[in-house]
């Protein structure tokens, strides 16, 4: 079986026996990990092994198959080689929207995917799906695009009237599928605004700008795998400047979502607020 990650500079090795960590800082029942290793055991699909921003192992189980084992080798391993190489890993997609960079963080479950995809097949220009990574030119946030795919429920290509035939699922018996949009990888382009949708329980969809302190709060919070700061302390101080520099340079709000509201009416809700945003 051959793996690959969205970094084309990584080696990526089928291996016989697992590596381990043997001066772990951090560690709970998925993750073993320090400032330069990284380890995670998924039952039937693979132990993984992450070093220095460049090397990844991955010791399959017998069960498993390549789909589940790819989805948590460009998931929570990728994420850790980024967290090495000390790239701020941002929990969101992007797209290019009236020539600017737009990011669309949030929990799982909220629509990332689905309304980031929404727009590309609109005519916007597809960044990335789930994580982004921000680099910076003389302090000025960008989106790093590396992506040629996105995750997509079933329901969601319906909406979106998108055939699921011929399309790859994530895991051999789930409703959630790769959808590859074109673009040119390795694009490296301005982040201008960041919104964060949150679901609640009003009908309607509600905005609200953030400032001040309560940037920085909101960007921290969507720091991709989080918890693998608790033991890799070089990167604190790296991604705290970081994050005052998104707060400054970037407009940053958070978009409340009614549960039950389609793609198509969510999209024109978001067409209206980066519209209004903008000015």
């Amino acid at each position: 079986m051959e793996f690959t990650i969205p970094l084309n500079d990584v080696i990526i090795e089928v291996v016989k026996r697992k590596k381990e960590i043997q001066y772990p800082l951090f560690s709970n029942v998925f993750y073993t990990l320090n400032q330069n290793e990284f380890s995670m055991d998924v039952d039937k699909v693979a132990w993984f092994y992450a070093s220095g921003g460049d090397y990844i192992s991955i010791f399959p189980y017998p069960e498993a198959d390549k789909n589940s084992i790819d989805l948590y080798l460009n998931g929570s391993v990728y994420g850790a080689i980024l967290h090495q190489r000390k790239v701020l890993p941002l929990h969101g997609s992007s797209f290019r929207f009236n020539g600017k960079g737009i990011m669309i963080c949030g929990e799982s479950g909220t629509g990332k995917s689905s309304v980031t995809a929404s727009f590309c097949l609109n005519g916007a220009e597809f960044l990335s799906d789930d994580i982004t990574p921000v680099i910076f030119k003389n302090r000025q946030p960008c989106i790093w695009a590396m992506s040629d795919r996105m995750k997509l429920w079933s329901d969601s290509l319906k909406q979106l009237k998108q055939r699921e035939e011929g399309l790859q699922r994530i895991y051999p018996e789930t409703e959630k599928f790769y959808y590859h949009i074109d673009q040119g990888r390795n694009i490296i382009f301005p982040l201008d605004q960041i919104l964060i949708i949150e679901l609640h329980d009003s009908a309607e969809v509600e905005f609200l700008e953030l400032s001040g302190s309560a940037k920085f709060t909101a960007l921290r919070n969507e720091i991709y795998r989080y918890e693998y700061l608790q033991g890799m302390a070089e990167n604190d101080p790296v991604y705290f400047k970081q994050l005052i520099d998104v707060s400054q340079e970037v407009k940053i709000a958070r978009v409340f979502r009614p549960a039950k509201i389609t793609i198509e009416q969510f999209h024109s809700e978001m067409v209206k607020i980066l519209a209004l945003y903008s000015e």
